[in-house]
Formats: structure tokens, C-alpha cells, sequence
């Protein structure tokens, strides 16, 4: 018997495809950095540090995205006493939420450049992911199975 509660979240195919659309951004730049991707839960979807980038930025990127799945909302708030002691909980930008029907389904971030950059280059992230996904009048559901995101 199929639940009712289906809990969406990123595959590995759409972390792979965030990936490369942010890498190929990147490359555009001229600025080697770092992409994170988890899914609905915070694991790590795809982890990726281009040749070049700062040792560090891979460590950022998580954190990025992170803060971006479980951070306060919207993102740029002032997290609250105590909340920067969390482990990869920071309060810095350049990570999103990936949002299907008003749920995040798993987070984008990046490291390595300005923080102007890095947006930019997460943004990149999640316009390739709608782009694999159908049309909008498809609804959701259909873009959820093309776009490579897992029910559970």
C-alpha cells in the first residue's frame, strides 16, 4: 500500500546535474570552487572541489548548504543564540534550498569565490535542475520523477 505522505528528496542524478551545471558556471567565472548537494535529510548528495579551489571551500559549500536546509528562514535572518555551535550551521550565504511544492527536498552550496559568485553559481544549480524537469503545467509530480528527485 502506497502512503499518502510521500517525502520527496534529491536523487544522485539531480546532485550530479546540479553539479555539472555549476561547475560548467564556475569555469565561466574563471574561479575554481566547491559545490555541495544534500538531500531532504542533510546527507551528502554529490561533494565536489574543482582543481584549485581553496582546501577549505569544500568544508564551506557543506556548510552552506546546510544552513540553507536547516538554517533560519529566509536565509540572511540572524541565527539565534547558540544556533552557530551547531555543527555546519553558519551565517553565511551562497547556499538554497531545492523547493518543490513549498517543501525543501535538499540544499545547494557553494565555496570558493565572492559570495556574489558562489550565488551565482548556485543559482546555475537550480536552474539546470528545472530545466530536466517538465513543463510547468505538467505539475510537480511529473517534474519530481524527470528531474530525478526520490519519493520516500
Amino acid at each position: 500500500m502506497e502512503s499518502s505522505d510521500v517525502k520527496f528528496s534529491v536523487s544522485h542524478l539531480a546532485a550530479q546535474a546540479i553539479v555539472f551545471a555549476v561547475v560548467e558556471r564556475a569555469r565561466a567565472l574563471g574561479v575554481p570552487r566547491s559545490v555541495a548537494v544534500l538531500d531532504a535529510s542533510g546527507v551528502v548528495m554529490a561533494l565536489c572541489r574543482m582543481g584549485g579551489a581553496p582546501l577549505v571551500s569544500s568544508e564551506v559549500a557543506q556548510s552552506k548548504a546546510f544552513t540553507a536546509l536547516f538554517g533560519p528562514s529566509p536565509p540572511g535572518e540572524v541565527l539565534p543564540p547558540g544556533a552557530a555551535r551547531l555543527p555546519r550551521l553558519g551565517s553565511v550565504g551562497a547556499g538554497l534550498p531545492i523547493v518543490v511544492e513549498g517543501r525543501a527536498i535538499g540544499a545547494i552550496g557553494v565555496g570558493g569565490g565572492t559570495g556574489e559568485q558562489d550565488l551565482e553559481c548556485v543559482q546555475a544549480g537550480l536552474a539546470a535542475l528545472r530545466e530536466t524537469g517538465a513543463p510547468r503545467e505538467q505539475g510537480a509530480a511529473s517534474w519530481e520523477r524527470r528531474a530525478g528527485v526520490d519519493g520516500r
